[in-house]
């Protein structure tokens, strides 16, 4: 048996999987240890990815050559491409997930990575080397039942595990998740080496039997009927299981007087719970207290597989006792006769505060040790999963000599995520939204391949043929828009009557046809029924990418200008980030410089002026005397 790796991950989640496979596809000896090898890549809350940025987020991974977006389209029982009544900036792919097929795929990807060795065990203390100095570096980890395994790169992705306490009205359960044990000594030794340590909650609703569900009573959510729409950009990744509908259902009076009048024994109002929750998504009891005047909330009732009748409540995340959630669900008219397979209920967990990283995910304090999801307080698969491949990346880069990869702002999601965390730190659980990028007309999830696929391929994630069907994607679109760049389109008694019947000004003389799709009120769909030259152009594009590629031209044409000037000003921006602070900088002894800026900047210690720029409490005065003091 092998004892000694290039990488260990500690930790069998959604972090804990993209980097086990990112590190050993870079060729590091990598070992995977997880609680229960039954559970790998668990989804312990709902059982879907994507979503409002999150989708972003999952193309990204894929682009860079990570696994998520192929786990998910494999599985899916549902997708839908949330705001499309937006602009495609904004655009945002989501999935419903058959939640057995999702860890039995994630397996099957593990058990077929070369490099990769997975051990079922408990990780209970870390192992260090200590220099002259007083310098820490990891040597390994020890496991609850006494295996000593060996590595110079560790990377903990340890969800919710860390000392997890789990809520069920006034019934305490310590676990990571229910009916799983929580995780103990790992936080208690970093404290004492003088690491930062946070208490943060979350929660979960109930799980119902779907045969108790009076579906009349509800109205029907179906997904997308487009089956070309997915988050993998590899052509031959496919959604094939059978696809499921949604419900919607709503709370009324009835089932608020049932919260309200029990919120004495609910946790997070009795004093129970002190840490830190979701604000953006908050638990049912939290709703009615912020939202007093609202009458009703929406609910969606969402299967948990292709075949299973158990369904997740989403919008009904509650701590309340079980008797209280089913009293108070029993109100609800589809739901009269619910029966649970089990409540909902809250976690507490132990974080560390992220500022005590830097951007490859390494900790400051220890050399070789990484962290990645929620152990850096963000919560959400997709924040997890982005974290986990950039820290498995890092770490085999280390393992090999080699620098680390750190996406920027403007290049990544992934970026914007990584660099929040470790700059402005979490005071509640971070989750991507579109509004934290201040590029994301530059970040769309249908150019992710385009911007991240070539970063992917450099460093050996991204395979061959990944590239080549960037490439490929790349040409189309770009000949496609050749065309209409080139061609005149002539005014004509039908296509003038179409103009008006859509309230756009008709053709006087001939025009290009690039000029009429920068038209709100035209697109692609349209003018191929009027032009048949070009209904034959879109008929030559590879059919099984054929819509993603035509999207992919018309966002371009009408939206280039705008891309255009969000290019340049990232582009000035990012002149700030060139600009290295030595690491041993006395910001201290800098009286010029306020003493909120002292502090924050003593405290995070920014590699780059661009990160200083961007940490709360450094003023623009403050950065310009950190630029004099440079000579810049």
């Amino acid at each position: 048996m092998k004892f000694e790796f290039d990488v260990i991950v500690i930790g069998g989640g959604h972090a804990g999987c993209e980097a086990a496979v990112a590190s050993a596809r870079l060729g590091c000896s990598t070992l995977l240890i997880t609680k229960d090898m039954n559970r790998i890549a668990q989804m312990s809350c709902n059982p879907a990815v994507g979503g409002i940025a999150k989708g972003q987020i999952v193309r990204e991974i894929d682009a860079l050559g990570g696994q998520m977006g192929i786990v998910a389209d494999t599985t899916a029982i549902q997708f839908r491409m949330l705001n499309r009544s937006k602009g495609p900036a904004v655009w945002s792919p989501r999935v419903q997930s058959d939640r057995a097929k999702y860890i039995d795929k994630w397996r099957e990807i593990l058990d077929a990575t070369s490099n990769l060795s997975i051990f079922q065990d408990t990780v209970v203390k870390l192992e260090f080397n200590e220099d002259e100095d007083k310098k820490h570096e990891i040597a390994g980890v020890e496991t609850s039942l006494g295996f000593h395994f060996k590595a110079k790169q560790v990377v903990l992705t340890a969800g919710t595990f860390l000392n997890g306490l789990m809520h069920f009205g006034r019934t305490r359960i310590e676990g990571g998740r229910i009916a799983e044990d929580a995780s103990k000594g790992l936080s208690d030794q970093l404290k004492e080496l003088g690491f930062e340590v946070g208490r943060m909650k979350t929660g979960t609703p109930a799980r119902i039997d779907g045969r108790t569900i009076d579906y009349s009573k509800a109205q029907i959510q179906e997904g997308d009927d487009t089956p070309e729409y997915k988050f993998s950009f590899l052509p031959d990744i496919r959604r094939t299981l059978r696809q499921r509908p949604c419900w919607i259902v709503h709370t009324n009076p009835e089932v608020h007087k049932v919260l309200s009048d029990n919120l004495a024994d609910s946790p997070l109002y009795n004093g129970q719970i002190q840490s830190i929750g979701p604000r953006y998504c908050p638990s049912i009891e939290t709703k009615i207290v912020t939202f007093a005047d609202k009458e009703s909330h929406q609910l969606f009732l969402e299967p948990e597989g292709e075949t299973t009748e158990e369904y997740y409540i989403n919008g009904f995340s509650s701590s309340l006792p079980w008797k209280v959630q089913v009293d108070a669900l029993s109100n609800v008219p589809a739901l009269r006769d619910v029966q649970f397979y089990r409540p909902g209920y809250a976690i507490e967990y132990d974080y560390f505060v992220p500022t005590q990283l830097t951007h490859d995910l390494q900790t400051k304090l220890v050399e070789g040790l990484y962290f990645a999801g929620q152990v850096n307080g963000t919560t959400g698969y997709e924040e997890a999963a982005a974290q986990g491949l950039m820290a498995g990346v890092n770490a085999a880069r280390r393992s090999k000599g080699l620098s680390p990869v750190v996406l920027k702002r403007n290049e990544a999601y992934i970026g914007v995520l990584i660099d929040d965390l470790v700059t402005k730190g979490v005071d509640e659980p971070y989750r991507m939204f579109t509004s934290r990028a201040e590029y994301r007309i530059l970040l769309r999830q249908d150019d992710a391949d385009m911007r991240l696929t070539p970063i992917g391929y450099a460093i050996g994630l991204a395979t061959t043929e990944r590239l080549d069907a960037m490439r490929s994607k790349k040409r189309q679109r770009d000949e496609l828009i050749d065309f209409c760049n080139d061609f005149l389109v002539k005014s004509t008694e039908k296509i003038n009557r179409k103009f008006e019947e859509l309230g756009t000004a008709p053709l006087t003389a001939s025009v290009r046809l690039i000029e009429l799709l920068k038209r709100p009120q035209l697109n692609f769909e349209i003018l191929k029924g009027l032009i048949p030259r070009l209904s034959s152009r879109i008929d030559d594009i590879e059919v099984t990418r054929r819509k993603e590629i035509v999207e992919a031209a018309e966002i371009l044409i009408k939206y280039q200008g705008y891309i255009d000037r969000e290019r340049d000003l990232a582009e000035k921006q990012l002149r700030l980030e060139y600009v290295k602070i030595p690491s041993g900088f006395d910001y201290s002894s800098i009286q010029a410089l306020s003493t909120e800026a002292r502090q924050k900047l003593d405290k995070i210690r920014p590699s780059t002026i661009g990160q200083a720029s961007r940490i709360p409490g450094v003023s623009p005065s403050d950065i310009n005397v950190l630029l004099l003091l440079l000579n810049r």
